[in-house]
């Protein structure tokens, strides 16, 4: 394929790339729009389900809150607490540091290899990302 049907091509596909996220957009903004008003029709808890039927559908709205804690102050206050009640209360993640893993491969392969034995890796979805350059 030559330079040119390269670019022609390329531009075809980004522009279908960007109607398709218009679509999408639009998609998403009524689908949104839609559930909304389900939402003041079934109505809304403040933190749990609540469900109404209609003759042939059932909608269950949900809601709750997404916590978040300040280790920095969950160390303060957690002394003011009996331990027995601390202890129940936060739990510890284990993550992965993905920057010194790579390093680590690099610099350390025995070591890695045996690190590797407990990482389970999945490939990304790839992303495309589009740029219109000017409107012609």
């Amino acid at each position: 394929m030559t330079e040119s049907n390269n670019a022609s091509r390329l531009d075809k596909l980004a522009y279908e790339l960007e109607l398709a996220k218009k679509n999408e957009e639009h998609a998403r903004n009524h689908r949104l729009d839609i559930e909304q008003q389900l939402c003041d029709v079934v109505g809304v808890k403040e933190e749990g389900s609540q469900s109404s039927k209609g003759d042939y559908y059932k909608v269950t709205t949900s809601s709750g809150f997404t916590r978040l804690l300040d280790q920095q102050k969950w160390e303060e206050v957690s002394k003011r607490i009996p331990q027995s009640l601390s202890a129940n209360l936060v739990r510890t993640k284990v993550e992965l540091n993905t920057k010194q893993l790579k390093s680590l491969q690099v610099l350390d392969p025995a070591h890695y290899t045996i690190v590797a034995e407990a990482i389970t890796t999945k490939p990304k979805k790839v992303a495309v990302k589009y740029e219109r350059l000017e409107d012609k």
